[in-house]
């Protein structure tokens, strides 16, 4: 029989979102990003926002918004990541959803939570870092060159239910053995979603943009996704070239892909699919 917390998913987030000993703050944390896509007024548009550094002792409750122009786009449908998929839906039961998203105005509202306490179900870092995929449409009455944000931010509402303090916190974290509240802080990276055509790369993997497809591009394109300051960022044609996963994102899997074509394991019309 699996071993769960009695307290229910919304009111354990709330329970984190009240005052608790300044000595449940850990001094770890982990990095949400928002991605960025470019589609035509009329069109469907899919983000990922990624979640990662997660600390080995995982986490059970993930709180947060996406702040974004309505007027712009409209969300339609939100899919759970690896990240997310631990097998704590399946597994628990008593807690209610463990995974739940709404749309409440010009504010995407996410929750992960489980009342498990065995923290095989919590999330920690996978080999994908995405924690969930945005899908939805930019509305047709949309002006060519308009950008609606995609910013991550706390939940509108009370800390609450009557509490009429506004919540603050967006909460990352998991309550521990004694029922505290262990709290990571959240190093967040906005996204956005563009009204356009989308600018094309002129030649996927070079990021250095010389015209050819090279170790080079590997090298920059590594030290650029480790914010290494002493080298000089892709221009912004290099970047388009980057994004040979062709996902809206420039990381690790881009690296990997060009250095698989050099390796000769994949063919150059695959770089940029």
């Amino acid at each position: 029989m699996k071993k769960t917390k009695t307290i229910l998913s919304a009111l354990t987030v709330m329970a984190m979102l009240v005052s608790v000993p300044a000595s449940v703050f850990a001094a770890d944390s982990v990095s949400l990003a928002a991605g960025k896509a470019t589609a035509k007024a009329g069109e469907s548009f899919s983000v990922d926002i990624t979640l990662s550094g997660i600390p080995s002792a995982g986490m059970s409750i993930l709180d947060f918004a996406v702040n974004f122009d309505s007027s712009i786009i409209t969300i339609s449908d939100v899919a759970l990541g690896a990240v997310g998929n631990t097998g704590a839906i399946e597994a628990d039961k008593d807690t209610g959803d463990v995974f739940t998203w709404s749309v409440e105005g010009d504010q995407l509202c996410l929750l992960w939570t489980t009342g498990l306490t065995d923290s095989q179900y919590w999330m920690k870092d996978a080999a994908s870092d995405v924690f969930v995929t945005i899908t939805g449409t930019v509305n047709a009455s949309a002006a060519d060159g308009s950008v609606s944000p995609l910013e991550l931010a706390p939940v509108a509402r009370e800390t609450y239910p009557g509490s009429g303090v506004t919540n603050t916190k967006m909460v990352a974290g998991y309550i521990d053995a004694n029922n505290a509240a262990v709290y990571y802080d959240i190093n967040a990276t906005n996204g956005s979603v563009t009204v356009g055509s989308e600018a094309a790369a002129t030649l996927y993997g070079d990021v250095d943009c010389n015209g050819k497809v090279e170790i080079n591009d590997v090298v920059l394109l590594s030290r650029y996704v480790a914010e290494d300051s002493t080298v000089k960022a892709p221009s912004a044609e290099g970047l388009l070239n980057a994004d040979c996963k062709k996902d809206g994102s420039i990381d690790a899997d881009d690296i990997t892909a060009i250095a698989r074509y050099l390796a000769h394991l994949i063919e150059a019309s695959e770089l940029g699919k």
